[in-house]
Parts: structure tokens; sequence; C-alpha cells
């Protein structure tokens, strides 16, 4: 199951590079190199344990929170707000940690890792959407003028 939800967020993020305006290819960069972070993170920490914070994923996911608040306050989109607000949740559920290790285990996987997958249904919906009002429409500002 857990291989199936990762191709199926590979597909999106293809979905998105191929077919999506700029803040759509802006949030897939964002999950990559995430993904790519995450990867050296545990290369170089080993695997985390959700009884304990794990400080690379601290930074790389307020990393990606502070790229998906910029990008979801200037694009001319709704969605990406979506995507933020999930990745907020992320990185509350690390803080909570931080602030209380009792926290139950799988709260914190809840909060952490369920996320991707809002943020995933997000970038597919704001994509499919953008590719229908080019249709209807034509090509419009990917970005807020003001």
């Amino acid at each position: 199951m857990f291989w199936i939800i990762r191709l199926a967020i590979l597909m999106v993020l293809v979905f998105a590079v191929r077919k999506g305006g700029e803040p759509e290819r802006l949030v897939t960069a964002v999950f990559a190199t995430s993904f790519v972070l995450d990867g050296i993170n545990h290369a170089v920490f080993g695997e985390p344990a959700f009884y304990a914070v794990n400080p690379g994923h601290l930074v790389i996911d307020s990393w990606a929170a502070i790229a998906f608040l910029w990008i979801a306050l200037r694009a001319n989109r709704g969605w990406p707000m979506w995507v933020c607000a999930a990745q907020i949740i992320v990185v509350l559920g690390h803080l909570a940690k931080v602030i209380d290790l009792s926290l139950v285990r799988f709260g914190y996987f809840a909060m952490t890792t369920l996320p991707i997958n809002v943020q995933a249904m997000a970038l597919f919906l704001g994509t499919a959407a953008h590719v229908r009002r080019e249709e209807r429409i034509g090509q419009y500002h990917g970005w807020r003028l003001a």
C-alpha cells in the first residue's frame, strides 16, 4: 500500500510538471527537493523513530512550509493555500512533539506523514483546474499582479 501511494504522488507530480503553470511546477519542485533532502537526512542520520523528533525532518518541513506559504500568497490560484495549510500541520506536529515528548506516536505519525496525501490531491485538482481554465480562456497570469 505504501508504494501505491508513493507511485500515485509521483504521477501527480509528473502531471503537474507537464500540464501545470509556474505555480504548479514550483510546488512540485518543493516536493521533489523535500524528497531528496529527506533521502539525504535518512542516509546521514538513519531511520527516524516516531517517539522522538527528527531535527532533519523539522528543518526540511519548516523550509517547505515557508516555500509553500510564499507560493500560496503570490499564486493566482486558491489551491496552494490547501498545500500550505497541510504543511503547517506537519510543522505543528513537530513542534508539539518538541514541547511534549510523551505525545502518542501514532498522532505524531499522522500529523507529519499523512498531510502529503491532502497536498498531492490539492496539487492534482489545482493542476486539472488550471488545464481546464486554459482550455476555456487561454493563457492567464500564474501570479498575482500586485
